[in-house]
């Protein structure tokens, strides 16, 4: 820009007349008002992620760009790298307020725009007013335009990235207060949520979704997640995603696990096909309050760590259908001992009770010899023959409901020891 400014004016001799620049400065807080309307008119801000610059803040910017101008200009010299950073602070303030540079970019040429017109009015019929010495001042002009605008994306993006980071740890910092119930107030924690223009709701539901494979995708999965208002997700380590799902009471239980079929088919997509990952859930009970988050949260691990055990098959299971064995794994020998009253002779059997109990537990879940056979791939005459031995050794009718809820209450417990 240096050698635009000098290309036919010796160093420090002003680019324009003196008049004309002292002309532009007496009108420099009402061509600050015009380009700041100017912007307010035409730049289209995106209020659904960050406040829009205030009027006052706009024309401030626009006064001090004007300011900038004159004092180069006057000058022949380029702008320091100090005076950029004072200019460039719009951009600097937006990107604290979540607005993306684009806006900001626009709203410096557009401003810019109405100070060339400006600076075009006033050399018209000065008699200096060159074709040579007006190329000289676009050219200048220009060049200090461009100079502002990359100054202003530097400092935007340097500024985006350390809001950003702040941004994420004060996030995580709320979300753990919320499941670990380490705040002081409901209030204090909603006024920590708005400071991040994060609002929350009055309560939660939780769901904890854990993936076997694919771990790698998750924070960019969890992300494209159709979650309702108020919602908050967070992936706490590199295998486990916490989405709490904003609730009033325990009916919102029943939507909330629908977030675990939704993350398995983006994982399938985002993988390649079904298969490659598998997703589990646990959903926890509704209590009410911001205080009742944590006990929802815990209730959901517990859910998806006793589904893991108990319903491998299910991809979803909420607290209270794996209570009772919640209850019972509290106390290992009572457990023991009841698995081994109702399937002991079965688990005695050395000739093959891996065998029998895979049938049993087939059987069970279909209630249908042709249908357990089929699962075990197995002919209907083997899978009856197994019955036979089963019945034999437990010494039970297997088509009785209080039998059939008993050893499938057995088998399950068994799988928590």
């Amino acid at each position: 820009m240096a050698e635009l400014a000098t290309e036919s004016k010796q160093p420090g001799q002003p680019l324009m007349p003196a008049a004309m620049l002292d002309e532009l400065e007496r009108r420099r807080a009402g061509l600050a008002r015009h380009m700041a309307r100017a912007v307010v008119t035409l730049v289209r801000w995106d209020d659904s992620t960050g406040r829009p610059p205030r009027r006052e803040a706009i024309a401030r910017a626009c006064a001090a760009g004007l300011d900038l101008f004159l004092a180069t200009a006057r000058e022949a010299r380029p702008a320091t790298q100090r005076e950029l950073r004072e200019v460039a602070q719009l951009g600097i303030l937006q990107a604290r307020g979540s607005q993306s540079v684009e806006p900001v970019l626009a709203a410096y040429r557009i401003a810019a725009r109405v100070a060339w017109d400006a600076i075009m009015r006033a050399w018209r019929d000065h008699p200096q007013a060159t074709p040579e010495a007006m190329v000289i001042t676009a050219n200048y002009f220009f060049s200090a335009l461009d100079q502002v605008a990359a100054e202003v994306t530097r400092t935007y993006l340097q500024a985006r990235e350390q809001h950003l980071a702040r941004g994420t740890r004060a996030r995580t910092r709320l979300f753990h207060g919320l499941v670990s119930d380490t705040f002081d107030s409901e209030l204090a924690l909603q006024k920590q949520a708005l400071a991040l223009n994060l609002p929350i709701a009055g309560g939660y539901v939780a769901v904890v979704c854990k993936v076997d494979r694919g771990a790698d995708a998750l924070p960019e999965v969890a992300g494209q997640l159709d979650l309702p208002p108020r919602a908050l997700a967070h992936t706490t380590d590199p295998v486990t995603l916490v989405v709490l799902w904003p609730a009033d009471s325990a009916a919102a239980a029943g939507p909330a696990a629908e977030v675990v079929g939704q993350l398995q088919e983006a994982l399938d997509v985002r993988l390649g096909g079904a298969g490659r990952s598998r997703v589990r859930g646990g959903v926890g009970s509704f209590h009410g309050g911001l205080r009742g988050v944590s006990r929802s949260y815990l209730e959901a691990l517990q859910a998806v760590e006793a589904g893991r055990k108990v319903r491998p098959e299910e991809l979803a299971l909420h607290h209270d259908e794996v209570a009772p064995y919640l209850v019972l794994a509290q106390n290992p020998l009572t457990i023991e001992r009841y698995v081994d009253h109702v399937l002991g002779p079965l688990l005695a059997d050395e000739r093959g009770h891996d065998v029998l109990l895979q049938t049993l537990e087939a059987y069970l879940a279909r209630a249908s010899v042709k249908e357990a056979a089929a699962d075990l791939h197995l002919h209907r005459h083997t899978v009856l023959y197994r019955l036979g031995k089963i019945k034999e050794l437990l010494g039970s009718d297997l088509d009785a409901p209080a039998t059939r809820h008993r050893l499938q209450l057995a088998l399950d417990l068994r799988r928590l020891l």
